[in-house]
């Protein structure tokens, strides 16, 4: 595979990751915009980047905005984004910062205490979280 220095230079300086929030994804997202309205006929490296930018950017609203089949993990870091909130600020709530991060990575389910005390903090129904 041959290294394309044009991508590599589009990479190095705008240095894309998958937002983190919503400031970050609008930052991202006015990028892509600007560089994708350039009239000129795009590179090949600038179609390969502005592809980066279209997964990183999709990849977040999948995580954050979850569709109608939403896992119970996607509502809650929703619900977190809408907030504001941290892993951290559920660790009061749900009692360990090990846990939190189980929950939201996937690797742990909700149980129906968790999702008791989740709805009441929430206001949301605790199904949202079964």
């Amino acid at each position: 595979m041959t290294l394309d220095t044009h991508y590599v230079e589009l990479l190095v300086a705008h240095r894309p990751a998958k937002p983190r929030n919503r400031r970050e994804l609008s930052e991202m997202t006015t990028l892509l915009e600007t560089l994708a309205a350039n009239e000129i006929p795009q590179t090949r490296a600038m179609e390969r980047f502005l592809e980066t930018l279209t997964a990183l950017i999709l990849q977040y609203e999948e995580e954050i905005h979850p569709g109608p089949n939403a896992s119970p993990p996607g509502v809650l870091k929703y619900l977190m984004e809408e907030r504001g909130l941290r892993q951290v600020d559920l660790v009061p709530i749900l009692g360990s910062k090990s846990y939190v991060s189980q929950i939201l990575s996937g690797h742990r389910p909700i149980g129906k205490e968790a999702a008791a005390k989740l709805s009441k903090f929430f206001r949301v129904s605790e199904h949202s979280f079964l």
